[in-house]
């Protein structure tokens, strides 16, 4: 039996998680995962239907840690940004508010990824429509990073966007332009990202930091630490900021 349990809330139709999980969370910690609907409008996610799922969030969150869970996270990268910096902070307060377990949200996890590696110039891809990658993009920026280049892949339906393989990934970022950056974000937990990022920077000489990946960073740091190889440099550094707040003092 793992001696350590960390949960996830992902949306309904994310179809890696436990794939990434599997892979490369260490042995010893075991996983629990729950679902939310995130909820479409003529066939596509808007951004109301995200704002929606955050709100959720919590009440999966207070169910899944029933099972006694070490740290918790939800795991969205579109839904945890829609508050903001600070609203990405609220809403892990929150969740350690209704769950007694220390709680990060994707947005935290990739900003503190972002800070761990010594980012400051990022170029972002996201897999969706440009107003998504926009919506990101600002997130970035409103935390004290400078875009150099953000792009979205122009996919309306998640299923389909994690359907590429690594090697597309890869291909994806070799036609972006990277000169100007010092780090490279893949946004989305429904892409086959993590996998990528080890080739990525070996190919590249610049950190890579993908939703799961930085999830799995955080969640591994927060209940304390463990090896985890062939996910990128992100896993030679520390978490230095704190994910959530302080469980005692809650």
């Amino acid at each position: 039996m793992a001696s350590r349990r960390i949960g996830i809330v992902v949306p309904s139709l994310n179809t890696i998680v436990e794939d990434d999980l599997r892979r490369f969370l260490p042995a010893d910690i075991g996983y629990h995962i729950a679902r939310l609907r995130l909820r479409k409008t003529a066939g596509k996610v808007t951004r109301e239907a995200l704002v929606e799922a955050a709100g959720e969030a919590i009440e999966q969150c207070t169910l899944l840690a029933d099972a006694d869970l070490d740290a918790i996270a939800f795991n969205c990268t579109g839904a945890s940004i829609t508050g903001g910096p600070e609203g990405a902070r609220k809403l892990a307060d929150d969740i350690t508010l209704a769950t007694s377990a220390p709680a990060t949200t994707t947005a935290l996890a990739v900003v503190a990824a972002l800070r761990a590696v010594g980012a400051t110039k990022i170029v972002h891809i996201c897999p969706f429509a440009p107003e998504f990658a926009q919506d990101e993009a600002t997130f970035l920026r409103d935390s004290g990073f400078e875009v150099v280049g953000s792009r979205g892949l122009g996919f309306t339906d998640a299923k389909v966007a994690a359907q590429m393989s690594p090697e597309e990934i890869i291909e994806i970022i070799a036609a972006t332009d990277i000169r100007d950056a010092d780090a490279i974000f893949l946004a989305c937990a429904n892409v086959r990202a993590t996998e990528a990022v080890a080739a990525l920077e070996a190919r590249f000489g610049k950190p890579v930091i993908a939703s799961n990946q930085a999830v799995i960073w955080a969640l591994v740091q927060m209940v304390g630490g463990g090896a985890v190889l062939d996910a990128g440099a992100l896993f030679d550094h520390s978490l230095s900021i704190a994910p959530t707040l302080d469980v005692d003092a809650a």
